[in-house]
């Protein structure tokens, strides 16, 4: 009966993150990291100072990790302290509306805005590469379609690929009528500035100068389905897919095998093993 208020309610709740307490083990990469701010215009006008992190020593190959919705920096840190062991730098931000920021709304405008404004900010030489978490490789992918670098490797832990799909997977979980969906896609277009068709991860990943992507999806990921990594697989020639079972979706970024597939790949030393088929941990 009223569209345009449940969609603007709808686009609202869309937004939200829900902020997770920050346990153990990542308060001490908190701990441990070199922290600085860099600036952002973000997409509600303001001047937000993105809160980001680094380990490892200036002058080492550049590695940039970016986590996923709901999540935190730390989230990456098992990853990051390998890198580092193996002598890399690594940069780490908090997206924005995660952590510890005090508000807990965002999207991925924002979340491009900040990772471009990160990049900026550190200006990487050309042959960085990017390794991302689930909603951060859509950040990744449309932050650097935006941005004129050069890079060596990316690793996508899952992506949702097409956007679309996660408005149509919200629109059923809140049980948005036809006009009111209609409504939140016309805001969701208008923030973005293009229709959310285009936002994808395979279309963007065409705009980007890079070598080779790996991506590692779990089979029976029950928060990002398995066939997004497939679409990316064959619509992407450079891509390479490694397929697990029963790493979850989350407790991924915490497995041995999973992190040995992401040191091995980015060294270059992966290419004997990578093979589109299950893998058993």
């Amino acid at each position: 009966m009223a569209p345009q208020f449940a969609a603007r309610n709808a686009f609202k709740l869309f937004q939200k993150v829900r902020k997770k307490n920050i346990r153990e083990r990542e308060e001490k990469f908190f701990q441990d990291a070199r922290k600085f701010n860099v600036e952002a215009e973000l997409d509600h006008g303001k001047t937000e100072h993105i809160n980001c992190y680094e380990l490892g020593e200036a002058g080492k190959p550049l590695v940039i990790l970016v986590h996923g919705w709901d999540s935190n920096a730390g989230s990456m840190s098992k990853i990051a302290y390998q890198l580092v062991a193996e002598g890399r730098r690594v940069v780490l931000f908090n997206l924005p509306g995660h952590a510890f920021y005090k508000r807990s709304f965002t999207n991925l405008l924002e979340c491009r805005e900040a990772f471009s404004a990160v990049l900026k900010v550190i200006n990487p030489e050309p042959g960085f590469s990017v390794v991302s978490h689930s909603f951060g490789s859509a950040v990744t992918a449309y932050a650097l379609s935006k941005n004129d670098y050069q890079l060596d490797k990316l690793v996508f832990l899952t992506n949702p690929n097409k956007v679309e799909r996660i408005f149509e997977d919200f629109r059923n979980f809140i049980g948005l009528g036809d006009r009111a969906y209609n409504k939140l896609l016309e805001m969701a277009q208008q923030k973005l500035g293009e229709p959310i068709q285009k936002v994808n991860v395979v279309d963007n990943l065409s705009k980007i100068d890079f070598e080779k992507i790996l991506l590692i999806h779990d089979k029976n990921d029950k928060v990002l389905d398995y066939y997004n990594s497939l679409e990316v697989k064959e619509a992407i020639s450079k891509a390479e897919l490694l397929t697990y079972e029963n790493i979850g979706h989350y407790k991924m970024l915490w497995n041995d095998m999973v992190i040995t597939d992401c040191t091995r790949f980015l060294s270059g030393t992966s290419s004997h093993f990578i093979k589109e088929e299950v893998a058993n941990p």
